[in-house]
């Protein structure tokens, strides 16, 4: 079997939610990006997204850097069942504005000055299934 690319998977999975909720949305690809979907309005406003994927259930490393009231992270964790087409993934999705009231210290090193969303932390808060966050 072929190892899945969970990050692609995510803004793959992502994109076709919003598009399912009648956005016009653009998936932009390559590496070390910040931004991984626009969705653009008729108005000529643009929501901007930058997707995370998890297939187990740890924390996901993160350094923020866009922090603004158009800006998203939204967290898709296959729950240990990337494979499972059965099994839909969670998502929780958070302003860049809110993003420090999730953050911690990255669990998989002793260094300090690297964060991560613990997926303990965010599995029950206000940010799971929270796509009306997004407009």
């Amino acid at each position: 079997m072929v190892k899945p690319n969970t990050n692609l998977a995510a803004e793959f999975f992502v994109a076709s939610q919003l598009f399912r909720m009648g956005y016009n949305v653009t998936l932009t690809l390559g590496h070390t990006k910040e931004i991984d979907l626009i969705i653009s309005f008729s108005d000529g406003r643009n929501i901007t997204i930058d997707v995370k994927g998890l297939k187990n259930k740890t924390n996901w490393p993160i350094k923020p850097k866009l922090k603004a009231r158009s800006h998203f992270y939204i967290f898709v964790c296959f729950l240990d069942k990337i494979n499972n087409l059965e099994v839909a993934p969670e998502v929780y999705v958070v302003p860049s504005l809110q993003i420090k009231k999730v953050l911690s210290k990255w669990s998989k090193t002793t260094q300090v000055d690297i964060l991560a969303v613990d997926y303990r932390s965010i599995k029950n808060s206000i940010y799971k299934d929270a796509w009306h966050l997004i407009k």
